[in-house]
């Protein structure tokens, strides 16, 4: 009884390995439908090989094996073409190495080809419940058809454990596994989907919002400037603020545009201490407005991207870093060399972040400045730093300041791909 229970998992296991392990696998590869389905029946044959070669021994006069399962899987759930390839492949196994009484198989293979054949358009209109308890069924009718045609004694105890248990339950429990593995897929295919159509509802509310305001603010004072008669100075005031709501929307507009075209259109190679301090010369006026005091500690290494992009994804994490110290603070900046990269360390004293808005940054509608912010900018320093081959790691503490450093390769061995992006909450301090 050991050896049969031990036979039995043997087989039940390559059962699995086309119904569960094969489906997943090619579900990672997003494998086209129709390789994907040679693919399965391909696996089909290989578990039914296995199945063959390593039986079920039932007595000293029999052996059996599980193959008829993989058979209706075969057949009721990829055709008739399947059914066939699948039924050949059988009966020439058994004919040409002498497995067992291969009469009896190719009479049940045919029958099993040929019921599959004319069940298959109701079986897949079944429920997954319903297709399992009929699976269920055929393989109980496919074990009475091969125990009635075979010579084994009725009063074969574990021939009937075979035939009309294991068969039946690993039939359901193949089938069970396949209906699970497919509405999983589909699941998370659906919340992709649904994923995706978020962001962009996000996306077109926000630009909607963002875009507006300025234009309806820019509108509004044109049609003062048409309509009244104004001082001078009143009319360079209004037309001094309409310029200003048309430039915010059109720096609204490139911000959308960087994060949906990130990649460099004219790489170059950029000295980044340079471009550090040409950026920090552009924030001075607004770090003293704000009594905030920078320091710098640079090095002239080189790396590859393009210089406004650049410098725009360093101006937004400075800008943000100094918005974060509403009385005043401390912004350093330090330059260092890691092992082929350059390491680029920006912290600020400023009011930090939570673990929780650490993992939100980056997000087109997620920011941490209320009514005044739109996340656009921290959502376009990840995509620039990524079109860079580059990674960012955030380290932060409430009340205490943030640290955000950017790792770049250098020049001579730019990354070909993008590293992942880090984020880390830091829990003290010392």
């Amino acid at each position: 009884m050991l050896s049969l229970f031990k036979d039995c998992l043997l087989n039940i296991f390559f059962l699995l390995l086309p119904v569960f392990v094969l489906a997943l696998w090619l579900e990672e590869r997003n494998v086209f439908e129709q390789l994907k389905k040679l693919l399965t029946i391909v696996s089909l044959l290989l578990a039914m090989f296995f199945c063959i070669t390593f039986p079920i021994n039932v007595d000293n006069d029999h052996v059996y094996d599980l193959h008829q399962v993989l058979l209706w899987i075969g057949s009721l759930y990829y055709g008739p073409v399947a059914s066939l390839f699948l039924s050949l492949f059988t009966i020439g196994y058994y004919a040409v190495f002498g497995k067992g009484e291969w009469v009896v198989v190719m009479l049940s293979s045919f029958v099993i080809m040929f019921i599959s054949i004319l069940l298959m358009k109701p079986f897949l209109s079944l429920s997954p419940k319903q297709r399992v308890l009929l699976l269920f069924s055929l393989a109980a009718f496919s074990g009475l058809l091969t125990f009635s045609l075979s010579d084994i004694s009725l009063t074969c105890f574990s021939c009937g454990i075979v035939y009309f248990v294991i068969q039946p339950l690993s039939a359901a429990m193949a089938c069970y596994l396949k209906e699970m593995v497919e509405q999983t897929i589909g699941l998370r295919k659906r919340l992709m989907r649904a994923e995706k159509m978020e962001v962009v509802s996000h996306l077109a509310a926000s630009i909607s919002h963002e875009v507006r305001n300025p234009l309806t603010a820019a509108r509004g004072f044109m049609q003062l400037l048409a309509q009244s008669q104004l001082p001078m100075d009143k009319r360079k005031q209004y037309m001094q603020i309409a310029i200003e709501e048309i430039d915010r929307a059109e720096a609204i507009i490139t911000d959308y545009l960087t994060f949906a075209k990130p990649s460099p259109e004219q790489v170059e190679k950029l000295n980044v201490k340079a471009e550090i301090e040409r950026v920090i010369d552009v924030l001075r006026p607004f770090a003293n407005m704000n009594s905030v005091e920078i320091r710098s500690s640079l090095i002239p290494f080189h790396v590859f991207g393009e210089r406004d992009k650049f410098q725009q994804c360093l101006l937004n994490i400075m800008k943000n870093s100094i918005e974060a110290m509403p009385n005043g603070g401390t912004l350093d900046v330090y330059v260092s060399i890691g092992q082929d990269e350059v390491l680029i360390r920006i912290t600020d004293t400023g009011i930090g972040m939570t673990k929780e808005q650490i993992e939100r940054l980056g997000e087109p509608y997620f920011t941490t400045k209320g009514m005044k912010g739109t996340g656009l900018g921290m959502m376009v320093v990840y995509r620039i730093i990524e079109s860079m081959g580059g990674s960012i790691e955030i380290i932060s503490e409430v009340n205490k300041g943030t640290e955000i450093s950017l790792s770049l390769p250098l020049a001579k061995t730019v990354a070909a791909s993008a590293k992942p992006v880090r984020s880390l909450a830091l829990k003290g301090k010392g």
